[in-house]
Parts: structure tokens; sequence; C-alpha cells
């Protein structure tokens, strides 16, 4: 028997761990879906940890990795459908990553964002702390874009702390707003005592539209998904702590009174309902105040949850 020919790829713990089990590939060509870890966390005001974000989920991922099946997709019990089928899909790697030079780690998300996106491939970024969502999105100024952002704070502060911090995970989506390609911005699953006046009012003067954690809870998800409005480009972020840290423990800021996964799968899932999105991130996710790693195995499905929604449209 050749054991070097065994495949191993049903084992969730066999093999190298990629997201998915997809292929490990910088080879742009012939590929739909590239996932791409950014392991920075140089932008966190509160606990750092989440440059192991993008290595904790690619490990949780294993487990739903195991029932891959190739040109058949994932088998979803509650659609009684394949997901992803005939997706191809490749694990990227990590972006580098420069620590301490700030500029220099916008300069180079920005550069490889691009590099993919203009090979015609839809990118699937992990964080790494929100920071990084701006020059992601900065990477798509040939498009006019809408953005969705899933997350307990506003991320709208203009210098967290008053001393220059302008690249911090708390300001991710004030840089997005003075980009000149940008339309409506959507926050949804906004709660707590860390919003303060001043970036409230930013994000109202911008003309965000936000809907709190406590109108997903009374107004209803149908409510929330009609408020979201059409859209030709969207782009999507989804901060973990959107999740209540009973489920989602393992983040940096969390918060009390968040989003189950019902919740949040049904509003990623009726996403590409309002118009074409062009790609998301995930982040925020830290491995070091995880427990069972069940916050990396929610990011993980949840990735998987809106992929396929996206795809198979």
């Amino acid at each position: 028997m050749d054991f070097e020919k065994i495949d191993r790829s049903h084992f969730s713990y066999s093999d190298v761990p990629t997201f998915f089990k997809f292929p490990h590939s910088k080879e742009l060509h012939n590929v739909d879906v590239a996932m791409v870890g950014v392991p920075l966390d140089q932008a966190t005001t509160n606990r750092a940890g989440t440059r192991f974000g993008p290595r904790s989920i690619r490990l949780a991922s294993q487990m739903y990795g195991a029932e891959f099946y190739d040109g058949e997709g994932i088998f979803d019990v509650e659609l009684g459908r394949f997901i992803l089928k005939e997706m191809r899909a490749i694990d990227y790697g990590d972006m580098p990553i420069f620590p301490t030079m700030t500029e220099l780690n916008v300069q180079s998300i920005e550069k490889i964002t691009k590099k993919i996106i203009e090979a015609n491939v839809f990118p699937v970024i992990f964080g790494g702390d929100h920071s990084i969502s701006y020059p992601i999105v900065k990477a798509f100024s040939n498009e006019k874009l809408d953005i969705i952002q899933l997350d307990t704070h506003l991320d709208f502060a203009n210098d967290s702390g008053g001393l220059g911090m302008i690249y911090s995970h708390g300001s991710p989506i004030k840089r997005i707003s003075e980009l000149g390609n940008i339309g409506q911005i959507t926050q949804i699953g906004i709660r707590g005592l860390l919003n303060d006046k001043n970036t409230f009012l930013e994000a109202k003067k911008f003309g965000t539209k936000i809907i709190t954690a406590q109108q997903v809870f009374e107004k209803g998800l149908n409510w929330v998904i009609g408020e979201i409005p059409q859209s030709k480009n969207m782009y999507v972020t989804i901060d973990i702590d959107v999740f209540d840290p009973s489920i989602a423990p393992g983040t940096g800021t969390p918060e009390p009174g968040g989003l189950s996964y019902f919740q949040v799968k049904q509003l990623l899932t009726a996403l590409p309902t309002k118009g074409r999105i062009l790609g998301f991130d995930l982040v925020e996710v830290n491995p070091l105040y995880d427990s069972g790693e069940i916050t990396s195995q929610l990011a993980a499905r949840i990735t998987l949850d809106f992929l396929g929604a996206i795809m198979d449209q």
C-alpha cells in the first residue's frame, strides 16, 4: 500500500489546515474565490490577540472542510441541498504584515486586495482587527460601493484617543466614508456604552443608516432586511462582536445584548437579494479569549453560510 496516496482530507485533524481544506495557492487564474488572512492587531485599543484570528478560523473550519467533495459542494440539511457547488476556491494564505509600520501595512493590504479583485476573484478576508477594512475597501476604488456593516460599534471615530490614531479599529468606517466612491453605509447590530456621542454624531452627519440591536429584536428581521437599501455594488464587513458574547466570547471588545447565529445568518443570506456583493471581511476574532474555540467555529460557519448565499445566487 502506498500510504502517501491515501486521501486524508476527510479527517478534520489531518493534512494542512487551510480554510475549509481549500488548496493553498497564490495562483489566481481560474479561481472564483480567494480566502485571505490579515494577521494584524496593532490598531487594537482594548484586548490584543486578533492577529491570531485567521489561523484560528482556518483551524476551526477543518471540521466542515472534511465534508467537502469536489464538484458537489457541502450538503446543508436545513436547506435540503448542496451549497458551494463547483466553486473554484483557494486559500491564498496571509498578507505580509510589518509590525509597528502602520502606513506600510495599509499600503500592503490595499495592494494585495487590488491584485485579487483585478484578477476577477472574489475576496473573503479574515482579520485581524477592524482597521483592515479601510485599505480593503480602498482597493475597490474603481467601483461605486455601498457598505453593509454588522457590528456592535459604529467605528466612526475620527481620531481614537485624540492621539493621531486615524487607523485604529475604532475608525475604519469613518475612513471608508471619506473615500470618493462610497454611497450608502448601513450599520446593523449597534449597541452598548462604547459608542460615544461624537462618534454617533459623525456617523449621523455622513448619513449612515443605524439599526441597533434592540431594533433587530423588537422590529424583527423582515423589518431590518426591508430597511437595507437596494444597491448596485456592496461590500460587507462583519465584526464578530455583533454576536452576543455568550456565543462569541473570543473578541477584544465584547458587549452584552448581541445577535444570535440565526439572526445574523438570515441577514447575511438575504443580502444577495439587495445587490451584487463584491467581497467581504470578517474581523476581530480573538482566540486568546475564546472558550472551546466556539468563536472561531462560529466565524468559519457564518463565512460558509454567507459565501454559499452569494455564490449560489
